[in-house]
């Protein structure tokens, strides 16, 4: 049997207009089969204004292939995706704000990635897979938790 990620996502919000939106399903799943059934599931404390490797394709062989990544924080960090060549691109992750409890995820299904090229939302650079991970906190006087989830 197959492993399979089964994600769970829904949002809703209220407009300054009066109107309602809402997306996704409590109930119905979205599923990403992994080819390997391989995981790991990581946690680290990030210093303030401390940055940290949290995944190296090379490190993690067996994951550098990777079909799902999960990356979820209790404070604002910036996350670093570096591939081939050292391009990268960064993210901002917002946490919840409370120390310990975790924000919203940062979801990713596979490895491949659509690199910056420069211009504002133009996701048309470098093609490439990731192959480092960095996190930097962005709080200059509190520990942020990260916990990573990766499987193949």
């Amino acid at each position: 049997m197959a492993a399979v990620i089964q994600i769970y996502q829904y949002i809703t919000g209220n407009l300054p207009d009066g109107r309602t939106i809402q997306g996704g399903s409590l109930t119905q799943p979205k599923s990403i089969a992994l080819g390997d059934g391989e995981v790991i599931d990581r946690s680290f404390s990030i210093a303030a204004s401390g940055i940290v490797k949290i995944f190296d394709a090379a490190e993690d062989e067996a994951l550098g292939d990777f079909d799902f990544a999960w990356l979820e924080t209790d404070l604002n960090v910036l996350v670093q995706f570096t591939t081939t060549g050292d391009v990268y691109d960064v993210k901002e992750l917002a946490g919840s704000g409370i120390a310990g409890k975790m924000g919203p995820a940062l979801v990713l299904g596979s490895d491949d990635t659509q690199i910056l090229d420069g211009s504002i939302d133009a996701f048309d650079g470098t093609a490439g897979t990731i192959d480092e991970i960095w996190v930097k906190n962005e709080s200059s006087t509190a520990t942020a938790r990260v916990r990573l989830v990766v499987a193949t």
